[in-house]
């Protein structure tokens, strides 16, 4: 039988060797955390989408302005639908603009999970969207990726988009647009933006869907 008062100090040795790992090293990534998506919400899926162009459903996970909208694929008015260019694994809503000029998505990644291997230069990412617009109405979304260091200085931005009417062959839908290289050595956080911008109508019909950030180990 092992005596309590040594089983407690092997216990109280181990924990101060595992916090002295952890302040000489720093948080470490797990095998998990690279190579999957790190935006939160990205397929605009965790909401019940707005059924109808006046209805607002803020997107879990985002911080918004104007009227920034999950919407519904294939309600009425002219929305993109399951026939619609588009990601193959749409799911059952996207971002939209509503009524209002410009509005736009927010969200921050922490990357400090991963800051030994950024620090040695040995991360990249592949920062990825879905983005369209309606008909051959110039209204559109772009969205962009900024890395930034721990006092909140930007390190380096990468932008998707737009999608313009020409390259959509003015038909309503969306297209993949992708950016990939290097995470600045210096970055400890991603701020991931969506901005939807309209140019005519009333409603703001800039599309985005499956916005995707991911980190790997090079």
């Amino acid at each position: 039988m092992t005596h309590p008062l040594k089983f407690t100090a092997i216990v109280a040795g181990v924990t101060l060797l595992l916090a002295t790992t952890a302040a000489v090293h720093g948080p470490t990534a797990s095998a998990s955390w690279f190579g999957r998506n790190l935006v939160r919400n990205g397929n605009a899926e965790a909401n019940v989408g707005a059924a109808n162009d006046t209805q607002i459903v803020r997107p879990t996970g985002w911080r918004t302005t104007g009227q920034f909208t999950a919407v519904q694929y294939g309600i009425p008015g002219g929305f993109p639908n399951e026939k619609s260019p588009g990601p193959p694994n749409r799911g059952k809503n996207d971002f939209e603009g509503g009524n209002a000029p410009r509005s736009t998505a927010t969200q921050s990644i922490s990357l400090l999970a991963s800051a030994a291997a950024i620090r040695a230069g040995a991360c990249r990412f592949i920062f990825s969207a879905w983005l369209g617009g309606w008909r051959n109405q110039n209204d559109h979304a772009t969205a962009t990726v900024t890395f930034l260091n721990a006092r909140g200085d930007s390190v380096g931005s990468f932008n998707l988009g737009p999608v313009t009417p020409q390259e959509r062959k003015n038909l309503t839908g969306l297209l993949y647009r992708s950016r990939s290289g290097a995470v600045p050595n210096n970055a400890t956080r991603a701020d991931i933006t969506i901005a939807i911008t309209r140019y005519e109508g009333t409603y703001n019909d800039g599309s985005a869907d499956n916005v995707s950030l991911v980190i790997t180990h090079a």
